[in-house]
């Protein structure tokens, strides 16, 4: 009698073990409530409003990110199925930045897919067939807004980095190749002295906008590699040029007074999280002064390219 009291108890706290696990698990992948649109202020014109305006959509990019750092693909797609569904960040914007934002939010979206496995992938399927749709109209919104595509910058880079991202979680090649159009607009902007004259005119942000260009152009290079398209070669290796250019920058701020007499202003994130280039990019290369580079900043985490990047593109340094 004893020992199936002892069974009965075992079985019970069993249950209640199990369905106090469901209980977590039905709370662990909460969904922030969607965001209709993404309308801020611009950055320059009012940061308080602008961080205010922002916070929403951060906040759900930043639970994305951290589940795929986790490898929790249930709950990453748990997310970006919700959002597809109520078609988040597709209403009107009055303003010029909210273009900017959706379009970074859409790159981030395709690049925690990006890093999902095939398998899991192919067995949900029927899921993504809700979530690509949506991130499609993203891209197709990012590619048409004139917003965007009347700056010819450093931003139009970006966009191009959005289409090629989202093409290629969606196998949508025309996406892929408007962002090629783009993303190719920054390599024929670098010149002989790796600089992009446009970036130049903003001044004592000049050398933080150079770092910023660079990002969506060495990623992009990346992802359409699996299309046999080498854009590291293409205008006599402008990719290269610009980085070498950040690259002694980092070195040696000063350096850059070749490029302009003008003071350079630094944000805090441009020489850390802004560096996350020099993962893929110390990858392909293995520079020997990235490598001197990258140890004291690792992880590099950019919440536009799926959070951590070291994670998904870093590979082993050599021992100093």
């Amino acid at each position: 009698m004893h020992h199936v009291s002892v069974r009965v108890l075992f079985i019970v706290l069993l249950a209640a073990s199990a369905a106090f696990g469901f209980e977590r698990s039905a709370h662990a992948c909460a969904v922030p409530a969607p965001v209709e649109t993404i309308d801020p202020p611009g950055y320059y014109d009012d940061a308080t409003g602008y961080a205010r305006a922002v916070k929403p959509m951060r906040d759900f990019v930043a639970r994305l990110n951290s589940s795929a750092a986790k490898g929790d693909w249930s709950c990453a797609l748990d997310l970006l199925e919700s959002w597809a569904k109520a078609d988040a960040l597709m209403g009107h914007i009055s303003g010029y930045q909210g273009y900017y934002e959706r379009s970074w939010a859409g790159t981030d979206f395709a690049m925690v897919i990006l890093r999902m496995p095939r398998e899991f992938r192919e067995t949900n399927q029927a899921r993504f067939n809700a979530v690509d749709p949506w991130l499609e109209r993203i891209a197709i919104a990012t590619r048409d807004s004139e917003a965007i595509n009347h700056l010819h910058n450093n931003l139009v880079y970006w966009a191009g980095l959005d289409l090629i991202a989202i093409g290629s979680a969606t196998g949508n090649a025309s996406l892929v190749d408007s962002g090629l159009l783009r993303v190719r607009e920054g390599i024929r902007d670098i010149g002989p002295d790796g600089a992009l004259a446009r970036e130049v005119k903003r001044g004592n942000r000049a050398l933080h906008y150079h770092t910023f260009a660079l990002i969506p152009l060495v990623f992009a290079a990346e992802l359409v590699r699996q299309r046999n398209i080498d854009l590291y070669r293409e205008n006599d290796r402008a990719i290269d040029r610009l980085a070498n250019l950040v690259i002694e920058s980092v070195e040696d701020p000063a350096s850059f007074a070749k490029i302009t007499p003008v003071k350079q202003d630094l944000f805090p994130w441009t020489f850390q999280d802004e560096l996350c280039w020099f993962e893929p990019y110390y990858a392909r290369v293995r520079d020997r002064r990235l490598a001197a580079l990258i140890a004291p900043r690792r992880p590099f985490s950019e919440w536009r390219l799926g959070g951590n990047v070291t994670a998904a593109w870093g590979v082993p340094l050599p021992d100093r």
